[in-house]
């Protein structure tokens, strides 16, 4: 019934000098869509089916790992990337049924030393048939047998994709881009734009570019563009204009965004306020701006201060060259 993958997931780390406590193999099924090389389950259910999908789990250490197990709604990262560890609440106005309530697995899986053990996971579908892909990932990370961390910073996500019924070019609905607010992302200025992909499809291989035009003062712009973004279906995210040193000028200026997908492409056009208070407060803690300003400052300090030496000059000495000629 099923055909066993050679391929491994890898591990999600923030430490690379760590090594890897544990391996992993998913059991992809013969039935499973685009074929066994995947890395991942992609599958297509009948409304009410069941299936169990297996993924092998290797202890190659030499003391028994405890590995715990989480399955994770997919979501999108700021500037287009798909999230398969993040905990963060998925409003219910967003993705009203979540594909990992059609999952279940054991909370913990304990494997002995230098041995194997099979994680079986249990996939009950909804009784009516739902549309485009519902995404998740089922999350495995090694615990030590007494609840130490053994390598914790690593994780590894197994994607799955349940598909339903096919969603028409003619019935998505497209992303919308509700709100702008100025912020901080990681201690740096930026304004952020909200991001809302409401169809239960993925968009890979997206573009956005976003240009901000003062009304008044058409020199005043933002312009960000970004490439090769992936959107996870029913999910929201920020995307970040980072100001760098830009100044934040207030106004009321004029948003044009054009996306592009494999499948559709969208402008969106609207006007957005940057208010006198807001931009004082970005401007005021923007540190890169700060310090291009101190450094304008002493620049052209230095160049009046030689400006007025040169008048000086001029003045005493060059009308005194001209009094003896």
């Amino acid at each position: 019934m099923f055909n066993q993958t050679t391929q491994s997931i890898s591990a999600a780390t923030s430490d690379d000098k760590q090594k890897v406590t544990f391996m992993i193999y998913p059991e992809l099924p013969k039935d499973n869509l685009g074929g066994n090389k995947l890395g991942y389950f992609n599958l297509r259910l009948k409304p009410s089916a069941d299936k169990t999908i297996r993924i092998k789990v290797i202890n190659p250490t030499n003391q028994t790992i405890t590995v715990k197990t989480t399955i994770r709604d997919a979501q999108t990262a700021d500037n287009g990337r798909i999230d398969y560890l993040s905990a963060a609440p998925i409003s219910k106005h967003i993705l009203a049924q979540p594909g990992s309530q059609f999952l279940t697995v054991k909370p913990q899986l304990t494997v002995k030393p230098g041995t194997e053990k099979w994680l079986t996971i249990k996939i009950k579908m909804p009784g009516n048939a739902f549309k485009g892909k519902k995404a998740m990932a089922i999350n495995l990370s090694a615990m030590g047998p007494t609840g130490g961390s053994v390598n914790n910073r690593y994780v590894y996500a197994v994607g799955v994709t349940l598909n339903g019924t096919k969603v028409t070019k003619k019935h998505l609905n497209r992303i919308e881009m509700p709100k702008m607010q100025a912020g901080f992302v990681h201690k740096k200025a930026a304004l952020q734009f909200k991001v809302l992909n409401p169809d239960p499809v993925f968009l890979k291989k997206s573009q956005l570019s976003i240009k901000l035009t003062n009304q008044k003062i058409s020199f005043f712009n933002y312009k960000l563009g970004l490439k090769k973004m992936h959107i996870a279906p029913n999910s929201k995210f920020n995307v970040n204009l980072m100001l760098g040193g830009q100044r934040l000028v207030p106004g009321t200026y004029t948003m044009v965004a054009k996306f592009k997908s494999d499948q559709y492409k969208i402008q969106i056009k609207k006007t957005v306020q940057i208010t006198k208070n807001s931009a004082n407060y970005i401007n005021k803690h923007n540190i890169i701006y700060q310090r291009k300003r101190k450094l304008i400052l002493k620049i052209s300090a230095l160049l009046l201060i030689m400006i007025i030496i040169s008048i000086y000059y001029f003045k005493f000495h060059g009308s005194k060259g001209l009094e003896n000629d």
